[in-house]
């Protein structure tokens, strides 16, 4: 009995075998098939063709974009260099147009007295001609009668013996001998003033021509001084743009080694400031030594440094400087507390414009600004505009209301936006 007790809790043997085979196949899985190696060969090879499509798409989208950003940067420069090229036309017209108002009204003055001298002339020439005219008929005429004239003076009783004894006959002969004499005197007269008439037309004549060639003279010599005065007044504008470059590129240069915005916006107060007070002394000092152009040009130098020269700015057309969204509006929350300008997120090498007629103050790379523009409108108004991708406008150029600045980069990017009147910082909102 103990022993078939003990022999019901001995487990049962299964044979090993199986086991085994049971092992190996929950170890190695199902073995794949041919067709579903095929299947994933397949599948890698195609997305490997699309990858490799979509990185030459890119790559050809990329291309494209650097062409169109250098063909638009092409173009900005060009519209850039027309208005600069115009400006400077202008600029060069308005300062000849100074010259000595009394040296063209003379000049003006001869050339008319010129032409009126050359019509008198010619009328005269042809009164001349019509009297040489008229005095040669005089002469034909008297020329037919004076045979008959000279003989009668010459010959007078041979004249009257010729004349038959009745009484009517010598009465007439008489009468044409008296009338004959008449007329040879009237003729002999007309042709004496016809030759006097001509002489005086000669001698009015050889007057007319002197005082042409006379007017010509001074008309040459007018020319001469005006010339003369244009190339002084280019070597003094040229010397004024000189000087201009060089207090322009001295407040540039304070700008960019300034350490904040604020300090960069006080420096060019203050070197312009110090500037315009330099020039305004050597105004003072070319006047005293009796140079009023040069005096005039200097100061009119001095007030184009300063930041109240220029119209201001007006009221925009609710649009920005730049194609894009606000992702920052004016005195919006931030980090740092309320935002102090616009900030956009502009479209790719979408165009800036400036927001305001004026003068550059300041473009370039500035500290974390990336390239940075500060532009004077006037009256003591200045935008600042940073995160431009490339500037197509230099420190000290004038530009025009939405005249082009520059771009953003072929990936787009943010520009800020800030408009300061003096020292104050303002919402730019409405002159935009």
């Amino acid at each position: 009995m103990p022993h078939q007790r003990l022999s019901l809790y001995m487990p049962v043997k299964k044979p090993l075998l199986t086991g085994s085979l049971l092992l190996g196949v929950c170890l190695m899985g199902p073995t794949p098939t041919l067709a579903a190696t095929n299947a994933r060969h397949v599948a890698q090879s195609a997305s490997q063709k699309a990858l490799d499509k979509a990185k030459h798409d890119r790559e050809a989208l990329l291309s494209r974009k650097a062409r169109e950003a250098a063909l638009i940067d092409a173009q900005r420069k060009a519209q850039t260099k027309a208005a600069q090229d115009a400006a400077l036309q202008a600029e060069r017209a308005r300062h000849f147009s100074a010259l000595s108002d009394q040296a063209a009204t003379a000049l003006a003055e001869t050339e008319k007295q010129i032409d009126s001298l050359t019509q008198e002339i010619a009328q005269l020439t042809e009164q001349q001609k019509r009297q040489t005219a008229a005095l040669a008929r005089r002469r034909a005429s008297l020329q037919a009668i004076l045979p008959v004239a000279l003989r009668l003076a010459r010959y007078p009783s041979t004249s009257f013996v010729a004349l038959s004894g009745q009484a009517d006959e010598s009465v007439q002969g008489l009468s044409l001998i008296a009338g004959l004499a008449r007329l040879t005197t009237r003729q002999a007269d007309d042709l004496r003033g016809q030759e006097t008439l001509l002489r005086q037309t000669a001698q009015h004549l050889a007057e007319r021509n002197e005082a042409l060639e006379t007017a010509r003279k001074t008309q040459a010599r007018l020319r001469d001084a005006n010339a003369r005065k244009m190339d002084d007044a280019t070597k003094q504008q040229e010397e004024a743009e000189a000087r201009l470059k060089e207090a322009r590129a001295e407040i540039a240069s304070a700008t960019a080694t300034a350490a904040t915005l604020d300090d960069a916006l006080t420096a060019i107060d203050r070197t312009q400031a110090r500037l315009r007070a330099r020039m305004e002394e050597e105004a003072k000092a070319l006047a005293l030594q009796n140079q009023k152009e040069k005096a005039q040009a200097m100061s009119s130098q001095a007030r184009r440094l300063s930041s109240s020269a220029g119209g201001g700015i007006s009221h925009g057309g609710g649009h920005g400087p730049v194609a894009g969204s606000v992702v920052t509006a004016w005195h919006q929350d931030t980090e740092s507390g309320p935002a102090t300008g616009i900030t956009y997120m502009a479209q790719a090498s979408s165009p800036v414009s400036a927001p305001c007629a004026g003068q550059i103050d300041f473009a370039g790379p500035f500290r974390s600004f990336g390239n940075m523009i500060i532009l004077d409108c006037g009256r003591h108004y200045r935008f600042v505009l940073s995160g431009i991708g490339q500037l197509s406008v230099a420190s000290g150029q004038n530009v025009s209301r939405n005249m082009a600045l520059g771009a953003m980069d072929a990936a787009g990017g943010r520009l800020f936006v800030q408009l300061r009147s003096g020292r104050k910082i303002i919402d730019p909102r409405p002159y935009l």
